[in-house]
């Protein structure tokens, strides 16, 4: 190896090595009372808000046609039986000063951030979050008002 010259060539960059499908998100979890909460149709405008004091429980699925009863956030016209999303699919709790999201035991399961939900345990919500019921992709966001 004396009098070579040897090429060093460096480790090419890849963009796409996070092969979840949602990407991580760094927002703020905290939750207060001069903040509402703002969850987003993924392929529409539509678009759920509640006030922090709105917030003590809110059930996210499908209304029932049997009872006529619908949920808070009612998914129904936005195709939520064809994407898997059950009547009671999941529910955001406020907890103090932040939102949690829990999986009601759902057979298409509750994904934050690509990451599915074990069933009945709560995680925490994030401003900018990625929440997917089945094939129904809502975003999370937390607004100052």
């Amino acid at each position: 190896m004396i009098g070579e010259i040897v090429e060093q060539v460096s480790t090419r960059k890849l963009d796409d090595t996070d092969y979840e499908e949602g990407r991580p998100q760094w927002g703020t979890a905290r939750f207060n009372t001069r903040m509402s909460l703002i969850i987003n149709m993924r392929d529409s405008k539509d678009r759920f808000s509640f006030f922090f004091d709105e917030i003590s429980e809110l059930l996210l699925g499908r209304g029932d046609p049997h009872t006529g009863t619908a949920p808070d956030i009612n998914l129904e016209p936005y195709g939520a039986a064809d994407k898997g999303v059950s009547r009671r699919h999941a529910m955001i709790v406020r907890r103090e000063t932040a939102l949690n999201v829990i999986d009601l035991g759902t057979p298409n399961g509750t994904f934050l951030n690509g990451q599915r939900l074990v069933p009945h345990q709560p995680r925490v919500l994030r401003d900018g979050d990625e929440l997917r019921l089945g094939h129904l992709i809502l975003r999370v966001s937390f607004a100052r008002i």
